[in-house]
């Protein structure tokens, strides 16, 4: 019925006609506002310039096939909006003028391109540039509703290689990692992550292809990255305070791809797989020494990353990358302390997971079977115990971001290997040699972060008052997959 003049009039069929449309606009309008149309929309695309889009990355473009949170800020402009990036590739310097740059705040997720996507913990106006400090962030965080697979296997074979410079948070000693300690963040400058003072900031080097990176220097060692055809892995040596280290970890790899498929509904992960195919052993060659009674624990984030982009999947720039990380501890007991070692492992098939009704499921290149022996090869002799330990970690990401912080699929392999030689004093009667060997598997949908390297990065935002991040977020699980220890000769002497 309806109101007239005061008095009830009775609605007849006609007159019910746009009421029923009127209400069925509004229950039309409210529906798709559910579904999410008023979600955030990237903008149109500039025109692509390869070099910038290799250094910095794609820009996103417009799909109805995929929702986006609603407090992500789509940045025009693509790489060409970028005027430079920190040597701790934390901090980006963008255009103010770019479209949707000024919508920018704290606590909101920046998406410029498929790697310059990430928390804003920090924005300020300087020199003429904006500013703009990132941390990682969980995929379901930057999408809602989506469906992404890759358009079969990804060749890994010719990345390109994007190199950090020499970031503060690559420098912290491994004492206390994952046992309550705290890291070390002496080296930690009391700057802004974005100040060009000491030359941190830089423009963000990206070369193509390449199997070897140039030589680093992180923590006080000299690295070689390694990647991609025949395995990933790093060279790496240290000589300083009386200690001298030199080695090997490579994980083998014969024509490696990677295979990925993510189904984001509601903000939630409904289902999620990754593969990585072409796993063939694992080779480790590792020397030590010392003449000063000394002894080192360092973590050692290896500050680049092999990047294979997927391309744009419903308009969002996929890629998908592979970054190290090198671990080294020693446990010399005597001034003349030495040990050195070589080995290698086969590994069959390939190494991934995946997930479906809350449930995972691994996917491992667990046949390991001995090559050649590192427990044989043990040889140092010296008047005490002397021991090191290898802790080298391989993770592969399916996503966006960039050095680490990616948000997507990962899949982490870590190697530990601890190795032990005894006195030579007991060398007449028989030379103890060990062997302790773990092999885990770190998988799932979000990111993780070493602790220790977390604590480090917090400790420098806290001096520039920027919110911390955390250490992981998303889905996943850890797997100790392979221990095995290995004493020869096996005699009650060196078992006991």
């Amino acid at each position: 019925m309806t109101v007239r003049g005061g008095d009830v009039v009775p609605a007849g069929p006609g007159r019910r006609r746009p009421v029923i449309a009127l209400l069925t606009a509004t229950v039309l309008l409210l529906t798709a506002c559910g579904r999410g149309d008023t979600a955030p929309r990237p903008p149109e695309p500039p025109t692509a310039d390869p070099a910038v889009e290799q250094r910095y990355g794609a820009a996103p473009t417009s799909d109805p096939g995929v929702t986006y949170q609603p407090d992500v800020v789509f940045v025009g402009g693509g790489g060409a909006s970028v005027r430079g990036l920190s040597a701790d590739a934390l901090t980006w310097r963008i255009d103010p003028r770019a479209s949707g740059a000024n919508t920018l705040a704290r606590g909101k997720v920046m998406f410029l391109t498929g790697r310059a996507v990430g928390r804003v913990l920090d924005l300020r106006r300087d020199t003429g540039d904006l500013a703009v400090t990132l941390g990682p962030v969980d995929i379901t965080d930057v999408i809602r509703d989506g469906t992404f697979a890759s358009d079969g296997p990804v060749a890994l074979e010719n990345p390109t290689r994007h190199d950090a410079g020499t970031p503060f948070w690559a420098e912290y000693d491994a004492d206390g990692e994952g046992a309550g300690g705290v890291a070390s963040t002496a080296p930690v400058a009391r700057q802004r992550p974005d100040s060009t003072s000491g030359g941190r900031l830089g423009v963000a080097r990206a070369v193509r292809p390449g199997t070897f990176a140039a030589q680093r220097r992180v923590a006080g060692f000299a690295v070689t990255p390694i990647c991609c055809a025949g395995g990933v892995g790093a060279r790496f040596s240290y000589d300083g305070g009386g200690i001298r280290v030199a080695g090997t970890a490579t994980l083998l790899m014969k024509r490696p791809t990677a295979r990925f498929h993510l189904e984001i509904r509601g903000a939630t992960v409904r289902r999620a797989e990754l593969r990585i195919g072409g796993m063939a052993g694992l080779r480790i060659e590792i020397a030590g020494a010392t003449d000063s009674h000394q002894n080192i624990n360092k973590r050692i984030p290896i500050p680049l990353d092999f990047s294979v982009p997927v391309g744009e999947i419903l308009g969002v720039p996929f890629s998908v990358t592979a970054n190290q990380l090198i671990g080294v501890q020693t446990a010399f007991s005597a001034k003349d302390g030495n040990i050195k070692a070589a080995g290698e492992w086969s590994l069959g098939g390939s190494m991934g997971f995946g997930y479906a009704n809350g449930a995972f499921g691994a996917t491992e290149p667990w046949r390991l079977s001995v090559r050649n022996s590192i427990t044989d090869s043990i040889s140092g002799p010296s008047v005490g115990v002397n021991g090191i330990i290898v802790h080298y970690q391989a993770a592969f990401r399916a996503g966006l971001g960039a050095l680490g912080f990616t948000a997507g699929l990962y899949a982490t392999v870590t190697a530990s290997v601890g190795l032990t030689v005894g006195s030579a004093l007991g060398a007449p009667l028989v030379l103890c040699r060990s062997t302790q060997l773990g092999l885990y598997l770190d998988y799932g949908v979000g990111y993780t972060i070493p602790a220790g390297l977390t604590r480090a990065i917090n400790a420098f935002l806290d001096l520039v008052n920027a919110g911390p991040i955390a250490a992981k977020a998303g889905i996943g699980r850890v797997d100790n997959v392979f221990t095995k220890l290995d004493i020869q000769p096996p005699k009650k002497i060196c078992t006991s």
